[in-house]
């Protein structure tokens, strides 16, 4: 299986860089080049960890996609990212884990994030979380490589999303991850299709008391997908690494207010008989105002959630910083709440100036996040963004310890 994937691998990059020119017009390419500057301000709980000052980092980014069709029926696709980190806050996480392996591991059944140089205050790499095949016939795909299966449905919060989970916070990365994966879709009519995935990945489990070991997964399911009512629906069920999981989403709206929504099951298949499983469920409306102001709303409930202090039982509040930014990101721990509330207002105060104002509310630990951000268009592929995250509560809490992030996001499309 593993050979497979990697012919696959090898012949999408070969024949993405050895098109001729007569072939040009069957290739697509797009990217962007975007400059982020983070300033930092940590909370107290971080001053025992050296992060009593503001902290600033800077990061470079450069992304290119590749589309080649050779025929009608069969296209090949690779996403690049490319990834400078430099700044006086690299050399905080260094002295207390080595951040370019931090920033550089891949839990994909193949290792496609690549160190190219790294020093005390700066890290350079590369990594492709796009490289798949999919071959079309009639009302038939077959898909195979990285790739992003998405069967989410809400805006933040995606229970539905068993394949790759996002980070909301990680507002920049608006490809979202991929999995090495390998999807079939059969169209069953105009708006219905069956969908079989299976996923390969590797995850940390603790193997004694102190060591981290890597043990391959794999996630399978199948999901059918129909319109009733006006309503996009879908069914799910298979597996997620050591879960069974079953689960339901839908997209539709009431009364001029898009209504989406999700739930998923999980039963851990070696306890099966002494468990009855958890169950993460998000409901998501918007509604656009006349005057084009845009509401979203959002709720998520987990039943293995925290009624008190989200973090009281995770021996430090570090922990809870590495749980906002972790690779290891799934749909079981999108929150460590019991429920969770988001709420969002955007406005185009001009045509090339949008504003938004986001929050989340965790009402057990009274813990907040409150997110301004403004977006300028500069000219037709040059963007400046402003955001902020700010975050406030009690130690210990869902959203108490991060303090407050400051974002300058310059970016061009070509």
């Amino acid at each position: 299986m593993k050979s497979i994937i990697r012919i696959i691998a090898s012949a999408c990059l070969i024949l993405l860089v050895s098109i001729n020119a007569n072939a040009q017009k069957k290739v697509q390419a797009t990217g962007f080049f975007e400059y982020l500057n983070n300033t930092w301000i940590p909370s107290d709980t971080y001053a025992i960890y050296g992060f009593s000052d503001w902290q600033n980092q800077s990061t470079i980014y450069n992304r290119v996609n590749l589309w080649y069709r050779p025929t009608d029926n069969l296209e090949f696709h690779t996403g690049i990212r490319n990834n400078f980190t430099f700044g006086p806050l690299v050399a905080q996480y260094n002295k207390l884990f080595d951040y370019a392996e931090l920033a550089t591991y891949d839990d994909g059944y193949l290792d496609l994030t690549w160190l190219i140089s790294s020093d005390n205050s700066n890290v350079l790499y590369t990594n492709l979380d796009r490289l798949n095949m999919k071959w079309t016939m009639d009302k038939f795909e077959i898909t195979v490589g990285r790739q992003r299966i998405n069967w989410g449905t809400n805006l933040v919060w995606n229970p539905n999303d068993i394949f790759n989970a996002f980070n909301y916070f990680d507002f920049n990365y608006i490809e979202r991850p991929g999995s090495d994966a390998v999807l079939l879709e059969y169209y069953t009519g105009d708006i219905s299709s069956i969908q079989i995935a299976g996923k390969l990945n590797y995850r940390q489990e603790l193997s004694d008391s102190i060591t981290l070991e890597k043990k391959l997964s794999l996630t399978a399911a199948a999901l059918y997908k129909f319109n009733k009512w006006g309503y996009d629906i879908q069914f799910f069920g298979g597996m997620m690494q050591t879960d069974i999981t079953a689960g339901l989403g839908w997209s539709g709206s009431i009364g001029g207010a898009g209504f989406t929504g999700e739930a998923s099951w999980f039963r851990d298949i070696d306890d099966f008989k002494d468990t009855t499983g958890i169950v993460i469920a998000s409901i998501g409306g918007n509604y656009i105002f006349k005057n084009q102001l845009m509401l979203n709303m959002s709720v998520i409930y987990n039943s293995n959630g925290s009624t008190g202090y989200a973090y009281k039982n995770n021996g430090t509040a570090f922990g809870s910083f590495s749980t906002m930014f972790s690779s290891s990101l799934n749909v079981k721990n999108l929150t460590p709440s019991r429920f969770d509330i988001f709420a969002q207002l955007s406005y185009p105060a001009t045509p090339l100036i949008n504003v938004s104002l986001s929050g989340m509310l965790n009402p057990y630990d009274g813990s907040a996040y409150i997110g301004p951000s403004g977006t300028f268009s500069l000219t037709d592929n040059i963007s400046l963004m402003l955001v902020g995250q700010m975050f406030f509560g009690d130690v210990l809490t869902e959203f108490g310890d991060y303090g407050k992030m400051f974002f300058i996001d310059l970016k061009w499309n070509f």
